[in-house]
């Protein structure tokens, strides 16, 4: 097996570990906002953040290999993909690369999705929030605002309360 496949197959190796952590890290960050735990959220977030560094840092000696096994195998850099690698590999070269390419996609699928729920309920959160506040401070409409242009309060404007003033 030619150097350069073994290179490119040792970084896959370890950017699959780094996507399966991020993977990981995903669903707990999933977990965390569905139980509404702000304060682990931070730490997960910034767990994620140190894994994406890694992955950058992996992916630019990545690249670096791809441009070496581009000149290798006479195509130019920026065509360079594990697809266009399989078509000049050997079968023992195949035979490494194709499960890792498949496993690798999945996985960033997957992640790729799971982010996205992730984006929706942290959405529907906010939402939630800015409704209760809302409902509980009045909503921020110039008929119902207490205040005058000169910021004084002016209460015979005010047409109704929020919950906490009308209730509490």
């Amino acid at each position: 097996m030619r150097q350069t496949i073994l290179d490119l197959y040792s970084i896959l190796q370890d950017e699959k570990v780094i996507v399966a952590d991020l993977l990981e890290l995903a669903k707990e960050e999933r977990e965390i906002i569905v139980a509404g735990e702000s304060t682990k959220l931070e730490d997960v977030i910034r767990l994620q953040i140190k894994q994406i560094n890694k992955l950058g840092a992996l992916e630019k000696k990545r690249t670096e290999i791809n441009k070496n096994i581009a000149r290798e195998i006479g195509i130019p850099e920026t065509g360079i993909t594990i697809t266009a690698i399989l078509e000049t590999a050997t079968q023992n070269e195949k035979a490494k690369l194709e499960p890792m390419q498949k496993l690798l996609t999945v996985m960033v699928e997957q992640h790729a999705t799971i982010n996205a729920e992730n984006r929706e309920l942290i959405k529907s959160h906010l939402e939630y929030s800015e409704t209760m506040l809302e409902l509980m401070a009045g909503a921020e409409d110039p008929l119902n605002n207490m205040y005058g242009g000169d910021g004084k309060s002016t209460t015979e404007r005010r047409k109704s309360t929020g919950f906490i003033d009308g209730h509490a």
